[in-house]
């Protein structure tokens, strides 16, 4: 990620965008975790700044893998982390997990498939991966170039690189309501920048803390309410997945959400 969008990225990590899907990430592990009967380990991938943690926390003991010297500095900070570790993945780890995170963390890395791969090595049987990734190939714009995205997904592109071992739970679009505002914001941001011949080293902003972003949380928070694990969605901001980890040996991914 370009250091001036990473530096916009922290400063934006607690305001409505953030809070809206760390709501969701709560009431889905809602959803699923009660599979899990055992005290349970979670594991993110790309923690940020911790901005995720209180939510995890309250599942589980957690880790936190973290590569960005800012990022590093923010979590050595937090009492509620239990472990930090400071290596890519596909990394050596001697441990497995009840749950593994990896909120917009997947379209940063070249090669997807790997990463999912390691994932599903570092779970225990019955495990859950649950992923956020950005929504529609065609709304690839230079913001991600900025924030360092190799790709945009579609539900379809995201199956495809499940390994087998995995299976579906729930899996839907989201942040849908608010989308069509989204596609309009950035194709303003877009032709502003193009007209004016800027670099694209920095990400789109997020409107704060006035009065849009209290309107924006409420339309955003609204729609995390209605969230159960049927919720199909076929557009939004965002995709999200949680998948399991089988049980035995030989069992695939399962059959994928109809989106």
């Amino acid at each position: 990620m370009k250091e001036a969008a990473y530096l916009r990225y922290v400063n934006e990590a607690n305001g409505w965008l953030h809070e809206g899907r760390r709501s969701l990430i709560d009431r889905l592990l809602g959803f699923h975790l009660p599979l899990l009967d055992r005290e349970r380990e979670i594991l993110e991938l790309g923690a940020g700044v911790g901005q995720n943690i209180p939510t995890l926390a309250r599942h589980g003991a957690v880790d936190a893998l973290e590569i960005d010297p800012l990022g590093l500095a923010a979590l050595r900070q937090r009492a509620d982390l239990r472990t930090l570790l400071d290596q890519p993945i596909p990394c050596t780890l001697d441990r497995r997990y009840d749950l593994i995170c990896a909120f917009d963390v997947i379209e940063h890395l070249e090669d997807d498939r790997g990463a999912l791969r390691w994932i599903a090595d570092h779970l225990h049987p019955g495990g859950l991966f649950l992923a956020t990734v950005p929504a529609h190939p065609w709304f690839f714009t230079r913001h991600d170039v900025a924030v360092g995205h190799y790709r945009r997904y579609t539900a379809a592109s995201f199956r495809s690189i499940v390994p087998d071992g995995l299976e579906w739970l729930s899996g839907s679009h989201f942040n849908t309501r608010l989308f069509p505002v989204a596609v309009a914001a950035r194709a303003l941001w877009v032709a502003k920048h193009r007209l004016l011949g800027t670099p694209p080293e920095d990400k789109q902003g997020v409107p704060g803390q006035g009065m849009a972003g209290r309107l924006l949380s409420s339309v955003f928070l609204d729609e995390v309410a209605g969230f159960t694990p049927q919720t199909r969605r076929r557009f939004g901001l965002s995709y999200y997945a949680c998948l399991r980890k089988a049980s035995a040996p030989g069992q695939g991914p399962g059959k994928a959400p109809n989106l």
